[in-house]
């Protein structure tokens, strides 16, 4: 068998694929294929989706999102690719109806998401279950701080522009806070705290009931939080005399801000703090041997993560004009740190890819069914479609194990520990 698998190896569609690219990248004219490669999916998918509809009903606008974002976001690294990329998402909303916008501004949201606890488990290797926290503390901060007594605020009327930087500084604080008592614990026990910090911010929101701290603004009735009610009637935010109201709108705000913390998640990166984090995830005790203050950057990566997950629940609460405890459970950290998991943690771009994947992938089959001649499945996605979404997870999980698109070194690690098992069964 051994014998037959070496005969059968330089067959394998890996290194027929390898030989045939480095084939095309001796000459000008295959490096120009190989590298705008990716964008002939565009007109392909347009051809599709005006030849195929009558057979396959599909949310065609969202899937070409989906499908472009993989290829392009792992096939191109140049300036031209997120050009192209950002267009495209800047665009096609508007062809989409309402359901498909409210479900990008999904994909956005978590996306954010994503690239701040990117930060703190790709960059820093520190595995946070208790993400959410940070996201109910800049949501509960603008609906407390704009909406009317009757609502549950404080009447306050606090701009959302100005409420922004607050909340960025409330929830770095807040992983500050985090971070201090966690600074010893590592893997499994780091996630079991972090865990217990974001179901204890859920359950005091959702059991205070204290009154008399704020004075005369706070609801004697409900309390500071207004409890399990929650708080409603935030107003919408404004933008030149502009009101963002619809999710078309929002979609916009928050594309803009997923855009501004990846460029800032990729700096910190190649920066001095990005190699100290670096350096605490390989070997925390060989990093602190070695001169690299442990303590102050793992508060950091706490508290940069945690401020990005605070202007994430500001934007969500403006879009949602309420806020409940039911709101931030522990599904919202699940989500986001499968979806950083998935795409490859390390890597912004598997980030963004992970979360078109995992929220926006199940939405989109919703809508699938095939209607071909005797095939008549017109529920297929809604009946359906977890199960798809489920085995397409177990795929890319048995498939690629570090994720669709992982940083560099993340990769190389997976290939040294297949080379290593590999040598070891011959």
């Amino acid at each position: 068998m051994n014998k037959l698998r070496e005969a059968l190896a330089p067959w394998s569609p890996s290194r027929l694929r390898e030989r045939a690219e480095s084939r095309l990248r001796r000459t000008a004219a295959g490096t120009a294929v190989l590298n705008n490669a990716p964008y002939a999916l565009l007109p392909l998918a347009a051809i599709a989706a005006g030849l195929a509809p009558e057979h396959l009903s599909i949310r065609w606008a969202f899937a070409t999102i989906i499908a472009a974002s993989y290829f392009i976001l792992r096939s191109s690294r140049d300036l031209f690719a997120m050009v192209v990329l950002g267009a495209m998402l800047a665009y096609l909303p508007q062809k989409m109806d309402r359901f498909e916008q409210g479900i990008l501004f999904d994909v956005a949201l978590y996306a954010m998401l994503g690239i701040g606890l990117n930060i703190v488990v790709g960059y820093a290797g520190l595995l946070d279950l208790g993400y959410v926290a940070f996201f109910a503390v800049g949501a509960y901060a603008f609906a407390l701080l704009s909406a009317p007594v009757y609502g549950g605020g404080f009447d306050v009327g606090t701009s959302f522009w100005i409420v922004l930087p607050m909340a960025m500084v409330l929830a770095a604080l807040a992983g500050v806070l985090l971070g201090i008592p966690v600074l010893r614990l590592r893997g499994d026990y780091l996630a079991i705290v972090t865990l217990g910090f974001g179901e204890i911010v859920r359950i005091m929101i959702n059991n205070e009931n204290q009154t008399g701290l704020i004075g005369k603004h706070v609801n004697s009735t409900h309390g500071i939080t207004n409890g399990p009610v929650g708080v409603f009637s935030i107003p919408k935010p404004h933008f030149f005399g502009i009101d963002l109201a619809t999710p078309h709108e929002m979609y916009y705000v928050v594309l803009v801000g997923c855009l501004l913390a990846a460029f800032a998640a990729e700096r910190i990166r190649i920066s001095r703090v990005g190699r100290a984090w670096e350096a605490i995830r390989e070997d925390e005790d060989v990093a602190a041997a070695m001169g690299v203050n442990t303590t102050r950057y793992k508060l950091l990566a706490f508290a940069i993560g945690a401020s990005i997950g605070g202007i994430g629940g500001v934007i969500f609460a403006a879009k949602q004009s309420a806020v409940f405890p039911s709101d931030f459970n522990l599904d919202v950290s699940i989500n986001v740190l499968a979806l950083v998991i998935i795409g490859g943690m390390g890597n912004v771009r598997g980030v963004v890819l992970g979360s078109f994947l995992l929220i926006g992938l199940p939405d989109v089959l919703r809508d699938f069914s095939i209607n071909i001649s005797f095939i008549n499945l017109d529920n297929l996605g809604a009946d359906y479609r977890l199960v798809i979404f489920g085995a397409a997870l177990v795929a890319v999980m048995v498939l690629r194990p570090e994720g669709l698109l992982p940083s560099r070194r993340r990769q190389a690690e997976f290939e040294q520990v297949r080379a290593i098992e590999a040598e070891r069964a011959t």
